[in-house]
């Protein structure tokens, strides 16, 4: 970081990040120049340092002197101004976030990766048209976090609908399950839409070790088998509810398989290994969360 190549005074920082902590930006050029981005009403629990009586723009340039600061807390009350160095972002699957009416978090917002969708196991809406139209979705504070304490519906960034304004680089598609990462797949997102990029010719990495081997798929897409309602579907054989293997998919309970049926919808279900495996089979689990991310150049 800044503070860290360059020896600011205190006067120098504290004007430079003034400046930076109000910058709010809609376009490529100008997000890259955020430091900090405000969450208000918020708290984080991953906390590791507490210092009294600092503003919210010296607990900035506290943080950014601290090479494990991701993000802080700033709670006012009638006597002091508590400035918490957390060690995760509210963006991070595994942070511990509630509501707080004194408090606001501030946090560093220079991840390569940004998250454009985000879809909840149980959430009520089709996948499909949640991902493509926005049904079901909000971009919100409250919705843009991969477990929010305060949203019941999935998050869905506007940039899909600009997707080819926003010169995409790479798309990763990541499941979580008990707010750790199970699965993940890179893709290629260079001259792709809001839904070609998820494509085998496009895939990059994975968690998935034979995914980029396998010569012959019936579904890779988004759509995937839509009156079936599977969506986000990888899947390379039908024979029967026993013997369909795949690796990942969202579904609907529009079928009668036994990994179609689940205690609401949808279901969000993966190979929990690192290749594909039969559905019907304890080699497929339950993930909590999708999310889509993306890399710009």
């Amino acid at each position: 970081m800044f503070a860290q190549k360059f020896r600011f005074s205190p006067v120098h920082i504290t004007m430079y990040l003034l400046i930076l902590i109000c910058v709010v930006g809609d376009t490529k050029e100008e997000a890259q120049s955020v430091i900090f981005t405000k969450l208000q009403a918020y708290r984080i629990n991953n906390i590791y340092k507490t210092v009294s009586s600092l503003t919210e723009v010296q607990c900035c340039a506290q943080c950014l002197e601290d090479d494990g600061c991701v993000s802080i807390n700033v709670r006012t009350n009638s006597s002091n101004q508590n400035c918490n160095l957390n060690s995760v972002s509210p963006l991070d699957a595994n942070v511990s976030i509630e509501k707080s009416a004194n408090s606001s978090v501030f946090y560093k917002d220079n991840a390569p990766w940004k998250l454009v969708f985000r879809l909840t196991s149980g959430g009520g809406t089709d996948p499909y048209q949640a991902y493509v139209n926005g049904v079901g979705t909000a971009n919100s504070d409250d919705c843009m976090m991969l477990y929010p304490p305060m949203c019941t519906r999935y998050y869905r960034h506007e940039r899909l609908d600009d997707w080819k304004q926003w010169n995409v680089y790479q798309v990763r598609f990541a499941l979580y399950y008990n707010r750790t990462e199970v699965a993940y797949v890179i893709f290629n997102g260079t001259g792709s839409d809001k839904e070609s990029w998820f494509s085998k010719e496009r895939v990059l990495e994975s968690s998935w070790t034979d995914l980029m081997g396998t010569s012959q798929l019936i579904y890779f897409s988004i759509k995937g088998d839509y009156n079936l309602g599977r969506h986000f579907f990888i899947h390379e054989y039908y024979g029967g509810c026993p013997a369909d293997r795949g690796w990942t998919a969202t579904v609907s309970g529009k079928s009668y398989c036994s990994f179609d049926i689940h205690p609401s919808y949808p279901g969000i279900v993966y190979a929990r290994n690192q290749t594909k495996s039969t559905y019907n089979s304890t080699g497929f689990g339950i993930a909590d969360v999708l999310g889509v991310y993306i890399k710009l150049k």
